[in-house]
């Protein structure tokens, strides 16, 4: 079996995990409610299971080394039509897949932290500001390396498509992250009701996921 397409198809289950990740630690149904300083907090997280946090992480843990193999095959894929676009993308597909699992792990502290605080008593006033401050301490860098999985990687796929360093039909701009993150937007623009939680919040990972897809597809061609 051909390497790149072994390892594109672990690189799209690895997307695809990391959005049930998504998806348990973002899913709260309806009625949720944001609170506290910044609004980072969410009133139906002392509805959820603090075990979904946690597997949350785990499930995070596997996925996000599954999706950088993915990442692997296109980078090798990318060489063959420009050693420079490849460098970079591999540069960028490295540091975001650190970034990932920083800026998951972080996202999964906040409800943890919340439930702990609130299960001894603390005055939901004190946990906000405890879970504002870490929130605070980390949102350079979280932007940034979210930045960079998302926009970075998808715009670096997006010119090695358009100058033939890929050779995947046009078509596949549509889903590199960037793109189905957008989508995630339209749809909760359209009806908020409707999509405030799916399918947006995992429109991330999938999109990562899909650039495993990418690399198998390729590998075919």
């Amino acid at each position: 079996m051909n390497a790149d397409f072994l390892l594109g198809i672990i690189g799209l289950c690895g997307g695809l995990l990391c959005a049930i990740a998504d998806i348990l630690l973002d899913l709260k149904g309806k009625g949720n409610k944001k609170y506290g300083p910044g609004g980072i907090l969410d009133t139906n997280w002392e509805k959820m299971a603090l075990w979904r946090f946690k597997a949350s992480i785990w499930i995070a843990a596997a996925a996000v080394p599954m999706y950088l193999m993915g990442c692997v095959a296109l980078y090798r894929q990318i060489a063959r039509g420009s050693a420079v676009t490849a460098d970079i993308f591999g540069i960028c597909a490295v540091i975001g897949s650190c970034g990932t699992m920083f800026i998951h792990a972080t996202l999964c502290y906040f409800p943890i932290m919340s439930k702990t605080l609130s299960a001894e008593k603390v005055p939901p006033e004190a946990a906000g500001k405890t879970v504002n401050a870490l929130f605070s301490a980390i949102i350079v860098p979280f932007i940034a390396l979210w930045l960079l999985l998302v926009a970075g990687l998808s715009g670096i796929v997006i010119y090695a498509i358009l100058t033939g360093a890929l050779l995947l039909p046009w078509g596949f701009i549509l889903l590199t992250p960037i793109c189905l993150v957008l989508l995630g937007m339209l749809l909760r623009l359209i009806n908020r009701e409707v999509f405030a939680d799916l399918p947006g919040i995992c429109m991330p990972s999938v999109g990562i996921g899909m650039l495993g897809l990418m690399a198998a597809v390729n590998s075919r061609i």
